[in-house]
């Protein structure tokens, strides 16, 4: 989610463009997982140095290619400190698409 000093930002036609390119320049694909060998398909771009308000107007940080990847949204949780690489709580468990599941449903 958007942080306030962000939401105009992730809300313009300069982040879409940006957005959309990292995912073309990365064929679409999570590179954290093709680095450990899987084929997972992206659904978030990540800002390597991530956006602060002393950042927030340096398009180097916020649309360079150089600082963004494409990530699926587990990668992207496990990324931003959201979720643990592999652990939850227990009875709690990450589907194929990175979303929490009970497991005791």
């Amino acid at each position: 989610m958007a942080k306030p000093f962000s939401y105009a930002f992730y809300h313009s036609a300069a982040w879409a463009r940006a957005r959309e390119s990292a995912l073309i320049r990365d064929n679409h694909l999570c590179q954290r997982c093709l680095k450990a060998g899987e084929i997972t398909p992206a659904t978030m771009v990540h800002h390597i140095q991530e956006l602060t308000p002393d950042n927030i107007n340096d398009p180097n940080i916020t649309c360079g290619l150089d600082n963004l990847v494409s990530l699926c949204d587990r990668c992207h949780k496990i990324t931003h400190g959201w979720a643990r690489d592999g652990a939850t709580r227990q009875g709690l468990a990450f589907d194929d698409n990175g979303n929490l599941i009970c497991l005791n449903e």
